[in-house]
């Protein structure tokens, strides 16, 4: 039995564990692909789910907090500063805001009001809306106050709502529909990265396991097949799995999440390219080395994982400290989702932007070679490519 059909038998023989990572990426990226389907053309102040905590106990700052409650999505909310984060990122809530004490008095003076203390995902496209309902409210309570100096707080603010109650919805133009949409695509992208990674991994792994066995390695040092030819085979069977779960995982990326091709789509691939060669080289490495399964599910858990989490697939980088972002940026994965939210959020392909896609695709082949380089190495006491800066002598 030849290599590639031995290759596949295993493959065929492991799916379910293979098949894993597909469905993991598929789950999460649905997630995300279903925002992209929503009608984006317009957006109202009731999607906006706020949060209030109100420190002052003046008229003023009451009739804020009422005005928010009944213009938004509110959402009665207690916890400490680390459930706000957790309710921001998994859009529980869209934004919170404190109105600090002595905020009334500095309203009710005529000077400008004191800031309140506002939080948002990073990124959200509700935090301008939502500052300008509030601002706008604002504004207009204190050209009441100038004009009324004789009216009560109730009484301003009674004026106040009655001059902007009025609802209606915002119409965005195509540059916003286009960058929320291409944020959206990338997010979808970066979701995929772990489930491409990981399914490249356990199928490489899994067939490399089977070969350097003991007695698998001393029946094929019988065979006619040297292990060089051996070596190359095997390597592109790999090349050619990894191409057909990268295929795989685009064709769903495009099709059935529905995020349409455009003029960024063919950078998205071609970033996801450049990380396929990252991942194919990493695995050749890596599972010429592990001697386990358990070691297989050890570098899963760890480093794909782990590179998927701090590398900002998981959790925007954002949001990471300093110290994480540079760890991060000894990943592969880190420098794939950097180029995504580089095309994400661009809105036009300039020198600029090619300057910085040139530059993290560039880091990108850097591990592909080094990866590729150490995988060889490692294969040379078994056949496989002899690296050499110079010719022997010959006498």
């Amino acid at each position: 039995m030849s290599v590639f059909k031995t290759f596949y038998y295993i493959l065929r023989e492991n799916k379910i564990s293979i098949l894993l990572g597909f469905a993991v990426s598929i789950g999460i990226s649905f997630m995300y692909a279903g925002n992209l389907n929503a009608n984006e053309s317009s957006f109202s102040a009731t999607e906006s789910k706020i949060a209030l905590f109100n420190k002052d106990d003046s008229p003023e700052a009451s009739a804020l907090t009422n005005y928010l409650k009944d213009t938004m999505d509110y959402v009665p909310f207690k916890g400490n500063q680390e459930a706000i984060d957790d309710a921001l990122y998994f859009q529980e809530l869209n934004y919170v805001v404190e109105i600090p004490k002595g905020f009334g008095a500095s309203l009710q003076s005529g000077s400008s009001p004191m800031k309140l203390a506002v939080q948002v995902k990073a990124g959200s496209f509700n935090q301008v809306y939502v500052d300008n309902i509030i601002n706008h409210y604002l504004s207009t309570y204190q050209f009441y106050t100038a004009a009324f100096p004789q009216k009560t707080a109730d009484e301003i603010s009674q004026l106040t709502i009655e001059n902007i109650t009025e609802k209606g919805q915002i119409h965005f133009d195509k540059n916003f529909n286009r960058l929320e949409k291409n944020q959206g695509t990338a997010g979808v992208f970066n979701v995929i990265s772990y489930g491409l990674f990981m399914t490249i991994f356990s199928g490489i792994s899994i067939v490399n396991l089977a070969f350097n066995r003991d007695e698998i390695q001393r029946r094929n040092s019988c065979s006619p097949l040297s292990k060089k030819r051996f070596s190359r085979q095997l390597m592109t069977s790999s090349l050619l799995f990894s191409g057909t779960v990268w295929l795989a995982f685009i064709t769903y990326t495009l099709v059935y999440t529905r995020i349409g091709f455009n003029g960024y789509t063919p950078y998205f691939l071609l970033n996801s390219l450049l990380f396929l060669l990252a991942v194919i080289a990493f695995s050749i490495f890596i599972t010429g080395l592990i001697k386990s399964p358990e070691m297989v599910g050890a570098v899963n858990n760890t480093f794909i994982l782990g590179s998927s989490f701090i590398g900002g697939v998981f959790v925007p980088s954002e949001i990471l400290p300093d110290v994480v972002n540079k760890v991060a940026s000894f990943t592969p994965t880190y420098w794939y989702v950097r180029n995504n939210e580089l095309i994400g959020g661009s809105l036009n392909l300039d020198s600029a932007f090619m300057k910085d896609f040139q530059f993290n695709s560039f880091i990108l082949l850097i591990f592909a070679l080094i990866f590729f380089l150490l995988a060889m190495l490692t294969k040379k006491e078994r056949g496989g490519l002899k690296i050499s800066l110079f010719k022997k002598a010959t006498a």
